[in-house]
């Protein structure tokens, strides 16, 4: 708990310094969503669909030449048709992500979140502070 009070204090320090170094106006109100709907076919289980994704909405603080500081709330979702536990969360998350941008076909992010999982079949909670890192990439092998 003390870890993530003092990474929490730091992330929100790192903001005010920010802001107060120049950031004068916000540079956009950046929202994305992702989401994954499949069938699995398990060997030993029944067979499952499975919906997951997130919902988030933030703001950009600052953006330089590929990169941009961006602080989010989001909801993050996963069910299944099984009413397996592990499988049936709904939460909001708070986070602050550094995204690295390139015209050439990748793109990273790197960033704190704290999530407050709530699985909908037990009742129970897990609230959760992540460090993440995580990456996208395409290319196309006629060009």
């Amino acid at each position: 708990m003390k870890r993530k009070s003092i990474l929490a204090a730091a992330a929100a320090a790192a903001l005010v310094a920010l802001l107060a170094t120049g950031a004068q106006a916000i540079v956009g109100f950046r929202g994305a969503t992702w989401g994954d709907l499949r069938q699995e076919f398990p060997e030993e289980l029944p067979n499952n669909l499975v919906l997951q994704g997130w919902v988030k909405q933030g703001v950009d603080w600052v953006e330089w030449r590929h990169a941009t500081l961006n602080t989010y709330v989001a909801l993050r979702y996963r069910w299944d048709l099984e009413g397996y536990d592990w499988n049936n969360t709904l939460g909001p998350a708070l986070g602050l992500s550094l995204d690295l941008y390139s015209s050439k076909g990748l793109s990273a992010t790197a960033g704190v979140e704290y999530v407050w999982d709530r699985y909908l079949e037990s009742d129970r909670s897990d609230n959760k502070l992540a460090l993440y890192l995580g990456w996208y990439g395409w290319w196309d092998l006629k060009r």
